[in-house]
């Protein structure tokens, strides 16, 4: 066994699970970063290949970067209990640990070698930075770089947009019209985690969807980001999922969430194939 995979094998058993706290999108800067200039992806990515389609791989590993909003209520064993019961295929889910944002990762020793190591299918990239006012730009490089690496790798690349803070009806759609944008330039799907969000709490006010904190997920809102995420990846209807009395969130929310998930997608397609 090489030194970088028993390095990589280390970290992994020393906390690739463990979560980033703390308000999850950036802070304002005194002067905004304009430059969206990638980062170089390394010899083997392409300016913009196409997004490889794995919706039927079996197994399915699926590796996710994000910070905090990506953990809330076990979201990627969530995840990976929707996969399995709604596809029959072996699914892996893994959150790994590292920098708390995309393009830190690209530097923090952890994420690529964790990304080179394995055999996944999908990659799911949450905490693109982002102006909770709306009045900077932060660089996308990283983003860019982590999609192209993806699917050099033949790696489906998602795009997670952090779902909107309670109360705040405009932050939901622009967080995804930016992860749109990225996708515009470097091709890779983009959950709709933010109009779905909107739809639900527009259609259900009285839906617990946020934590007491009103920025994370409540465990009601984990389960619809995991819905959203489940048709994304599998390119099956979350609305013929069973129902899982296992989950802290009650049946009747439940086939809510899988509806609203469902319609959100039909408006908003979410991959190009």
């Amino acid at each position: 066994m090489s030194a970088l995979r028993c390095r990589v094998l280390s970290i992994l058993l020393s906390g690739f699970l463990i979560a980033c706290g703390g308000q999850q999108s950036a802070t304002e800067p005194a002067l905004p970063p304009v430059s969206n200039q990638p980062a170089d992806p390394g010899p083997d990515a392409t300016p913009n290949q196409a997004v490889p389609d794995n919706r039927q791989s079996n197994p399915m590993q699926i590796l996710l970067f994000g910070n905090s909003h990506s953990g809330s209520h076990n979201l990627p064993g969530t995840l990976q209990q929707l996969l399995q019961q709604g596809t029959g295929n072996t699914v892996g889910a893994l959150r790994a640990g590292g920098a708390a944002y995309l393009d830190e990762r690209l530097d923090d020793q952890v994420s690529r070698p964790l990304l080179e190591s394995g055999n996944w299918t999908h990659l799911i990239l949450q905490a693109q930075k982002y102006s909770t006012t709306g009045l900077y730009n932060y660089s996308t490089a990283g983003a860019k770089s982590w999609i192209a690496l993806a699917k050099a790798k033949g790696i489906t690349p998602v795009l997670f947009p952090e779902h909107p803070r309670a109360g705040n009806n405009e932050e939901g759609m622009r967080i995804f019209q930016l992860h749109q944008q990225i996708a515009a330039e470097q091709a890779a799907c983009v959950a709709p985690v933010g109009p779905v969000w909107d739809q639900v709490l527009q259609q259900w006010p009285d839906l617990p969807l946020h934590s007491e904190d009103g920025n994370h997920a409540a465990p009601a809102g984990a389960l619809l980001t995991a819905y959203v995420l489940y048709q994304v990846i599998s390119g099956k209807q979350a609305e013929v999922l069973p129902d899982l009395p296992a989950l802290e969130v009650p049946i009747a929310t439940q086939r809510i969430l899988r509806q609203a998930a469902s319609a959100g997608i039909r408006q908003f397609p979410p991959c190009p194939f």
